[in-house]
């Protein structure tokens, strides 16, 4: 999970979207028929999250799939021997274990599949103390993330079962896209939480858990379901002495990470059985609160503030489905993983 806020922005507004006149791709459809623009085979990296390839400057490199993202990002190793040039990142950004460390760099040619973005701008992610436990490219075989900068661009299929990403243009009728089943399917309305922050869309939905309505972010970019302590607290009453609530194996003292079994998790007419969720300390709010005064932060008008989710869906529930995201629509189609 990715926070940030309000009027947080890159230095070069190109880093925000990809114009249309950079974005080369095949003729739109004009009818209902979804039209493919690109397949890609994922990777399922050691922890459970995916990666797809891309080709960055006519180099090949694996991204990992990141839904949550604030925007795609190189890591600074790839960065460094790709010689790319870096530009400092007006304003702050957080991650679950605290404050990030960004700079900025532009490339001639970013391109997944057949489909380029010229001169596209990506964040370049340098270790720090508040780097992100959970969403950490120190995995040599993955060198950035894909977000929904270019993400959005199209509709998103993720195909768990099948180890496929599926690319489709958005022009085609509103509701036409679940090809894959004959059976019923779920169909989540969302929204953007973007508000005031000049940069990309972020996939906010509603779904229960144990009948308790959250606000989720839907996150490929993050190995497990979790949520902050403070929502534990607040909407769950429990905390790590609970009963049912276990700390997990080799998570630190500095990051203790504590996981607890719920009932069941409602998703649109779809019901996930026993999920196993995280709960993580507050290090974005913590790191927030230590970096703004009480009257910056508190201040009801002028006050700046964290943007995210109470919730977050990761990839221990996300691959158990087979999902269709549809950005223009602003709805998300899912069943079962498997499901003919």
């Amino acid at each position: 999970m990715a926070l940030c806020l309000p009027g947080v922005v890159m230095r070069y507004p190109a880093i925000l979207a990809i114009a249309a006149a950079g974005f080369v791709s095949a003729a739109q459809a004009e009818d209902c028929t979804l039209k493919q623009m690109a397949s890609l085979d994922m990777t399922m990296l050691p922890d459970g999250r995916v990666a797809v390839p891309v080709t960055i400057n006519g180099t090949s490199h694996r991204f990992m799939v990141d839904t949550a993202g604030i925007f795609s990002q190189i890591s600074a190793d790839a960065s460094q021997k790709l010689g790319l040039k870096e530009q400092p990142i007006e304003g702050e950004m957080y991650g679950v274990g605290g404050r990030l460390h960004l700079t900025a760099a532009n490339v001639k040619s970013f391109m997944v599949g057949n489909n380029e973005a010229r001169d596209f701008h990506l964040g370049v992610r340098h270790a720090g103390p508040g780097s992100d436990s959970k969403k950490s490219d120190s995995d040599d075989s993955v060198d950035g993330l894909l977000a929904p900068d270019f993400l959005s661009l199209f509709d998103i299929e993720l195909d768990f079962a099948a180890k496929k990403m599926n690319l489709f243009s958005q022009d085609h009728c509103a509701g036409k896209v679940v090809y894959w089943t004959r059976s019923g399917y779920a169909e989540l309305p969302f929204h953007y939480t973007n508000g005031a922050i000049a940069v990309t869309p972020h996939i906010e939905l509603r779904m229960a858990l144990d009948g308790h309505d959250l606000a989720t972010d839907l996150d490929t970019g993050a190995s497990y379901t979790f949520f902050g302590r403070k929502t534990a607290v607040r909407i769950f009453g429990i905390d790590e002495t609970s009963p049912g609530v276990t700390r997990v194996p080799g998570s630190s003292d500095k990051f203790p990470i504590y996981t607890k079994q719920f009932g069941t998790l409602a998703l649109g007419g779809l019901t996930v059985n026993n999920p196993q969720v995280e709960i993580l300390p507050d290090g974005a709010d913590d790191s927030f609160r230590m970096q703004h005064s009480e009257k910056s932060r508190d201040d009801p008008i002028y006050g700046t503030y964290l943007l995210g989710a109470d919730f977050t869906l990761g990839m221990n529930v996300l691959s158990k489905l087979h999902l269709y995201i549809a950005y223009k629509e602003h709805k998300i189609y899912l069943t079962a993983a498997g499901a003919k």
